[in-house]
């Protein structure tokens, strides 16, 4: 394997463009645990991911009740909901390669507290125009705090499934502990402390930004140096980059598997909720609901390791998807509460499972200073699919009703999984970084690594 890698490198150097000569994010004995890495340094990482990834979950009990109570439609609802990943969507590379310029730091604490100033001003507002502008607003400042938290887990964690799975574990922790508060709040103490609450959790992300660790300026080059105003111009080589480094087929298929994958979130993050109120859940219980697929989805992370040694690393990334994708589209056919607490759980599990497959074969994808663009690339597809799903499923919703927009959604997604296993299963050859393990020519070329199999 040793001697494969190096003619693989070779090969790479000889063919691609400079730009493209990323080194694995993980090799040797750095790649096998985290003995090599200070808690100080992994802990601060965790928890910036901690608030940053659950705020969308956080958000998802409060903004949609709230939303229904100013008597908007299914439409505007998912409109309202989606806003918040357009300007990821247009920004997020640029926000990556400012991050392997300057270090994940500086742009996390300045664009933090853009969520943390907007939160509070949504039921002030009250115009839903007025909402959607805030909703980009405070969706960018999260997006960007979640970008940063993968850049500096890229960075600093070399890429093993230890320490993906326990990040991912710290991740879903969010996502058990956030939304039951979050109904509780507003059950308890209605708008106010709703939205406080979600005030709270996004100046979470802001206190662990200050905690991480100083870039190190052989990653980030600028590190030391204050922004510019010309840095915020985004730059047309930062997309080229990102492009040629999407480019790696088996990059591709990671990448749409993860925009199917965050399709079945988005339905939990927006029609979820709102059904279940639809049918006189309260919010504590639909609270509750995530909260049990959050909690299993944190044990499925940490099951990681186990089963990638007797199932690839890739069919787990696409039997997980499909789990989430199933049971999120069955809810209209269940209305116990145990039963939709068996499939929270079920879908749990397999976004818990997919999550920190999804984050090793990025990060070695993308080599260790272009971690920001790499996450970028992730975020930007991410934001396309979690913005277009709620206003899909909300003109569904429309025209089929809401109980038939999960059945319409849900096949879409399912007939998409499926494309791609078939297309997977057609080229027996095909690794998540190429085809045949060989650097193309004019591609940022990837050497297969033994990821896989990493523990």
């Amino acid at each position: 394997m040793e001697d494969s890698t190096t003619r693989l490198q070779d090969n790479a150097e000889t063919n691609v463009p400079e730009i493209a000569q990323v080194q694995p994010a993980a090799s040797g004995a750095a790649a096998q645990g985290s003995s090599t890495v200070p808690w100080r340094v992994q802990i601060p990482i965790y928890f910036a991911g901690f608030f940053s990834n659950s705020l969308t979950d956080v958000s998802s009990i409060v903004l949609p009740i709230w939303l229904a109570t100013h008597d908007a439609s299914a439409a505007m609802i998912g409109v309202v909901i989606g806003a918040r990943h357009i300007l990821p969507f247009f920004f997020a590379i640029h926000g990556g390669a400012l991050m392997d310029r300057y270090g994940a730091k500086k742009l996390m604490l300045a664009c933090c507290m853009l969520s943390v100033v907007t939160l509070p001003m949504i039921p002030l507002v009250g115009w839903l125009p007025g909402v959607f502008v805030l909703q980009m607003i405070n969706g960018y400042g999260a997006a960007i705090g979640w970008l940063g938290s993968q850049t500096l887990f890229g960075q600093n964690m070399h890429g093993s499934h230890v320490m993906a799975g326990r990040f991912a574990f710290v991740l879903r922790m969010g996502g058990f502990v956030g939304p039951p508060l979050a109904g509780l709040a507003w059950d308890h103490t209605g708008v106010i402390g709703g939205f406080a609450f979600l005030t709270v959790w996004a100046m979470g992300t802001v206190v662990c930004s200050l905690l991480v660790p100083a870039p190190d300026e052989s990653v980030s080059p600028d590190s030391r140096k204050k922004f510019k105003a010309s840095d915020m111009i985004p730059r047309l080589s930062d997309y080229r980059d990102a492009a040629r480094l999407a480019a790696v087929p088996g990059m591709s298929i990671v990448l749409m598997i993860t925009v199917i994958r965050i399709g079945a979130s988005s339905v939990q993050d927006s029609f979820y909720p709102l059904y279940l109120s639809t049918i006189g859940f309260s919010a504590t219980e639909i609270g509750i609901l995530v909260t049990i697929s959050s909690a299993i989805a944190a044990a499925g992370a940490l099951l990681v390791g186990p089963v990638v040694r007797y199932v690839p690393a890739i069919w787990t990334l696409i039997l997980s998807t499909a789990f989430s994708i199933i049971f999120v589209s069955v809810t209209p056919l269940l209305t116990a509460f145990p039963m939709l607490a068996i499939t929270a759980s079920l879908r749990g599990l397999g976004m818990g499972l997919s999550q920190p497959l999804m984050l090793s074969m990025l990060i070695e994808a993308s080599g260790r200073g272009s971690q920001g663009k790499g996450a970028a690339l992730r975020t930007t597809a991410n934001r396309a699919a979690a913005a277009l799903t709620p206003t899909g499923m909300g003109i569904a919703a429309a025209y089929a009703g809401l109980a038939s927009s999960f059945f319409v959604v849900g096949g879409v997604m399912m007939a998409a999984i499926i494309v791609i296993a078939l297309h997977i299963r057609r080229r027996p050859g095909i690794t998540y970084w190429s085809y045949d393990g060989v650097a193309k020519p004019n591609t940022p070329g990837i050497p297969h690594a033994p990821c896989c199999n990493r523990v």
